[in-house]
C-alpha cells in the first residue's frame, strides 16, 4: 500500500512539473518580440502568451480605448529601425462586450499613453481603419477601409508613409494609406488588444506573425 501511494505521489509530482514547464515555455519568451506592456492606467493587467509549438500569440487586455489624446490597451512589442512590413492573421476570441473592442498592429514612438502612433485596427463589429496620432497628446485621426472584419492585417512603413492592407481568407488585399506621419526612425512595433471598456478584458489570437525589413536600415 505504501509503495502504491509513493508511486502515485511521484507520478503526480511529475505531471505537475511537466505542466509548469509547458506554462514556462509559453510565457518565458514572447516569440519574435522583446516584451509586453500595459499602456495607460488600465483596470486589469493584460497578458501575452507565445506558444512555440504552433507559433501562436494569445493576447488578453482591457483599456478604455485607443482614441482621443490618450490610449489604454495591452501591447506586445519590439524595437525596429527604418522601413518594415508587419503581417498577421488575427481573430477575436469570444463574443465580446463592446462592438469597438480592437486588435491589430501598432507602430509607436514609446510606451507613454499619449505617444504618436500608427495602428492598423480591426474592431469587434468589423470596422477596419488606419488610426494615427501625429504628435504627443494630439487627437487621434483615422482613415477607414471598406473592408469588413478581415482576418489578415498588414502594416507597412515607407519613410513617412504608412499602408494598411487587409483581407479575409484568400481574397484580394484592400489597401488604405496615410502620408506625412513623422514618427521616430527607431520605433516600437507590435500587436495589441483593447477592450474599449475599462471594466472588462478581451482576448485575441494572432497567427502567422511576421516582421520583415523593406528598406536598407537594419533592425536593432
Amino acid at each position: 500500500m505504501k509503495s502504491f501511494i509513493t508511486k502515485t505521489f511521484i507520478a503526480a509530482i511529475s505531471i505537475l512539473f511537466a505542466l509548469l514547464n509547458i506554462a514556462s515555455s509559453q510565457n518565458s519568451a514572447p516569440g519574435i518580440f522583446k516584451d509586453h506592456s500595459d499602456i495607460g492606467n488600465v483596470q486589469f493587467k493584460g497578458s501575452a502568451i507565445f506558444n512555440p509549438e504552433n507559433q501562436e500569440y494569445i493576447l488578453e487586455g482591457s483599456g478604455y480605448n485607443i482614441w482621443f489624446e490618450r490610449d489604454e490597451f495591452h501591447y506586445l512589442w519590439r524595437k525596429i529601425k527604418g522601413d518594415f512590413i508587419l503581417k498577421a492573421r488575427v481573430e477575436f476570441k469570444g463574443q465580446g462586450v463592446e462592438p469597438h473592442r480592437k486588435i491589430g498592429w501598432m507602430v509607436r514612438n514609446d510606451l507613454s499613453t499619449g505617444s504618436p502612433h500608427v495602428s492598423a485596427v480591426v474592431h469587434g463589429d468589423g470596422l477596419t481603419s488606419l488610426q494615427y496620432r501625429r504628435i504627443e497628446g494630439a487627437e487621434t485621426e483615422e482613415v477607414k477601409s471598406d473592408d469588413q472584419a478581415p482576418d489578415f492585417i498588414q502594416l507597412e512603413r515607407k519613410g513617412n508613409q504608412y499602408y494598411m492592407s487587409t483581407a479575409s481568407g484568400e481574397m484580394q488585399l484592400k489597401t488604405v494609406q496615410i502620408e506625412k506621419i513623422n514618427l521616430n526612425d527607431k520605433v516600437l512595433v507590435g500587436l495589441f488588444i483593447c477592450s474599449h471598456n475599462p471594466g472588462v478584458t478581451e482576448k485575441a489570437i494572432f497567427r502567422q506573425v511576421k516582421i520583415s525589413r523593406s528598406g536598407k536600415k537594419k533592425q536593432s
